[in-house]
């Protein structure tokens, strides 16, 4: 999914559980540009990229779209739930590396358009019910 120069500083800031004003206050901007850069209405210097980047921890790259390979704020937040699941649960890795998978190759045949969307078995739906519960994960709405 490619975002926008505002969705990914907005994406970034909520990620680190901050207002548009807290984010503001701590790199020295106004309120109110903050939330014309996550509405696109216009960007910031260079310097104060800068420090966007380090108070939202995420690099020039990602915001500026110069590297497709950076993270998402999100997506740096699930590895380091992985490894830390790896790490303590290794049952748990288990399961997230099996759902992950699973996903992973539907998705695939869902690209190639081979195969109508499946649904999961219901051994499938219990297995990710029971693992959403242990890791208190909420379903989306």
């Amino acid at each position: 999914m490619n975002l926008t120069f505002g969705e990914k500083i907005k994406d970034a800031r909520k990620s680190k559980n901050l207002t548009q004003k807290q984010l503001a206050e701590k790199i020295g901007a106004k309120h109110n540009s903050v939330s014309d850069w996550e509405n696109n209405k216009n960007r910031p210097d260079a310097v104060t990229i800068e420090f966007l980047c380090k108070a939202l921890d995420i690099t020039p790259n990602y915001l500026l779209d110069a590297s497709p390979g950076e993270y998402s704020p999100a997506e740096k937040a699930m590895i380091e739930k992985y490894r830390f699941i790896s790490e303590y649960s290794p049952e748990g890795a288990a399961a997230v590396s099996y759902i992950l998978n699973r996903e992973y190759q539907i998705a695939l045949e869902r690209k190639r358009q081979t195969v109508p969307m499946p649904s999961l078995p219901a051994e499938d739906l219990a297995a990710i019910e029971c693992a959403m519960q242990k890791f208190n994960i909420r379903k989306a709405r």
